[in-house]
């Protein structure tokens, strides 16, 4: 990645700009460890959204060994951080890409440096063409995923001077995301990538992900199937010599459920050797409510762990009727499209233990609704900590965001792009 550009990160001061965080005309980021603040202590300006140091690193070392033991490559979804910092922390760690889903998202890659984006998306628009496009004429190695021939041709003349570029074949499913439904189509697509001057077609993309349900065996069917169709599609594609003029044939897919799936089953035999490329990006930070339950670690398909990484705090602003406390957090702050943050710690004058008998039952867009049979005993001014689901649309929140260690004290902080 641009070490200077990096670099220049830590030289941002901590001012009126960041919420969570202290503004201090003698602090930057890259100082802030230094100052020593605490959570616990009421150091920081509430509500605070915090990264957990050790879940971090520990996440990014079970996602590398995962990868070493089941001969994967990672391509992290960037969109879950958007934060350069995490991204030269999982490249560092043996990442291979790092994946986007537009082109204003390549492009915060591109400035600091990602050697290799993967738009795990369909691009058509001029613009964004012409953006992704200036990336790989600067440097970076741009991969698109195409899944139409219309696609293709637009793609096409976006890289006529700068190409080729290195496309994928998206294969979707009835009711998904984008992708080619069925291999008659995928052989004209392929066929369109491969005879289109600024594109080089290397591989298939596809996503699991949109497959779900209560009965996880049920589901895991349904994925293991798909993912079964995408092998016999990459198979189709490679017997009509789609692939002969490559060294490697990459295959991806792999959110962050159920990528164990995809590291067993997605595993055609091709006329190349095949990289199989997982791109899941919640796996950095984990958390207490979707991939909690989702997880390979979590439903015990594999073994080791990931541990959450997210929690958002806020204060008991008012207890205004039984069986009623109001924290300072909501909708500006946290996560709520999948459920609502669940309660983890308590604090009263910087005493730490497990939040009991507490739910967050609704959301506003700056107070948390807390009920339970444990809710009366919470006073104005105690900090509620609690834990998230879907970290993906957590993150979006915040623009600096303090990392601290097992104390809550602040050790760090890393930027987001969104």
């Amino acid at each position: 990645m641009d070490l200077p550009a990096l670099a220049a990160l830590r030289d941002d001061p901590l001012d009126w700009r960041w919420k969570g965080l202290p503004a201090t005309a003698d602090a930057t980021v890259g100082t802030i460890a230094e100052h020593g603040w605490s959570l616990l202590a009421g150091d920081l300006p509430l509500p605070v959204l915090v990264l957990r140091e050790g879940a971090i690193a520990a996440n990014i070392e079970t996602m590398r060994a995962f990868c070493a033991e089941h001969g994967v490559a990672l391509a992290p979804h960037g969109k879950t951080t958007m934060s350069p910092e995490l991204f030269a922390r999982q490249l560092g760690a043996g990442a291979w890409a790092i994946t986007v889903a537009n082109a204003a998202q390549a492009r915060v890659c591109g400035r600091f440096g990602v050697p290799r984006i993967l738009v795990a998306n369909e691009v058509v628009d001029a613009a964004g063409l012409g953006a992704l496009a200036d990336l790989q004429s600067a440097g970076a190695e741009v991969w698109l995923l195409v899944d139409s021939r219309r696609g293709a041709a637009a793609a096409d003349a976006a890289f006529a001077d700068v190409g080729p570029v290195r496309c994928l074949l998206e294969v979707g499913m009835p009711n998904g995301r984008a992708g080619v439904r069925d291999r008659a189509e995928a052989l004209a697509v392929a066929e369109a990538i491969d005879a289109a001057e600024s594109l080089e077609l290397r591989g298939v993309a596809a996503w699991e992900g949109h497959l779900g349900g209560d009965d996880l065996a049920d589901v895991e069917r349904r994925v293991d199937a798909y993912l079964a169709e995408v092998a016999a599609i990459a198979t189709a594609v490679d017997e009509a010599g789609r692939f002969a003029a490559r060294d490697e044939i990459v295959l991806t897919a792999g959110g962050s459920a159920w990528f164990d799936r995809v590291a067993a089953v997605l595993r055609p035999e091709l006329s190349q050797p095949v990289r199989l490329v997982l791109r899941s990006g919640c796996t950095v930070s984990h958390d207490d409510g979707l991939y909690s339950r989702l997880s390979p670690f979590a439903r015990g398909a594999v073994a080791g762990s990931l541990h959450p990484a997210i929690e958002v705090w806020g204060a008991v602003q008012s207890v205004p009727e039984p069986g009623l406390a109001i924290v300072g957090f909501g909708k500006r702050d946290t996560a709520f499209d999948i459920s609502m943050p669940v309660p983890i710690w308590h604090a009263r004058e910087g005493r730490l233990g497990a939040a009991r008998g507490l739910e967050v039952v609704a959301l506003n867009d700056q107070h948390a609704f807390v009920r339970g049979p444990g809710v009366d005993a919470l006073v104005v001014g105690d900090l509620l900590g609690c834990g998230i689901s879907h970290p993906c649309t957590a993150f979006d929140k915040w623009r600096l965001v303090p990392v601290v260690d097992a104390d809550h004290r602040v050790v760090g902080a890393v930027h987001t792009f969104f």
